[in-house]
């Protein structure tokens, strides 16, 4: 009988680690990549690219002294090298946090020849607002693994986005940045 249940509790904890090896998380923290639906393998890398920091002021504030100072990320080129369906997804290593304290889907603003997002504001009257609000998208997440999350590209439009991981965007002229297109 003891080596009947000894058997029975090896083969559970067999299937039980054979069923956990089938995720497979990317490596490194904060490095995003597709997901591949069909086999849940990942795919592609999303490219890495420069951003800088570039302020404008509007023509009030030249003028008169008063008005608002707005901030940007610049990303050259007006596309991304990797085009998504919104019905694929990304998988991202967070180390186990929560992708929503560290994590930023920004939708470009495409210009000629560069494209762009607004991370800031300054106001004469209305004061500071950081972030990237107006450019940030919502997005939904699922556990994926141990230390990753899987976010769905469903609810984004066609057009330029990036991911940016919100720590190592801070106090910097520039930063890197995640890009990806949606067809």
């Amino acid at each position: 009988m003891k080596k009947l249940f000894l058997f029975a509790a090896m083969l559970l904890s067999c299937v039980a680690f054979a069923g956990a090896q089938d995720v497979q998380e990317p490596d490194f923290e904060f490095e995003p990549f597709v997901l591949d639906g069909q086999n849940a393998a990942l795919g592609d890398p999303l490219p890495c690219e420069n951003a800088y920091v570039k302020a404008k002021a509007g023509a009030s504030m030249y003028i008169v002294g008063a008005g608002k100072v707005k901030s940007y990320y610049y990303v050259a080129g007006n596309t991304s090298s990797l085009a998504l369906d919104n019905c694929q997804s990304i998988v991202i290593n967070t180390g186990g946090k929560s992708p929503m304290q560290t994590v930023s889907i920004n939708r470009f603003d495409v210009l000629r020849n560069k494209r762009r997002f607004q991370n800031g504001e300054l106001g004469t009257f209305t004061g500071a607002s950081a972030g990237n609000d107006k450019n940030a998208q919502n997005f939904r997440y699922k556990k994926y693994g141990k230390n990753s999350v899987v976010i769905p590209l469903s609810n984004l439009e066609p057009g330029e986005y990036c991911v940016s991981i919100i720590n190592t965007m801070t106090n910097s002229k520039s930063a890197k940045v995640y890009t990806f297109s949606i067809k």
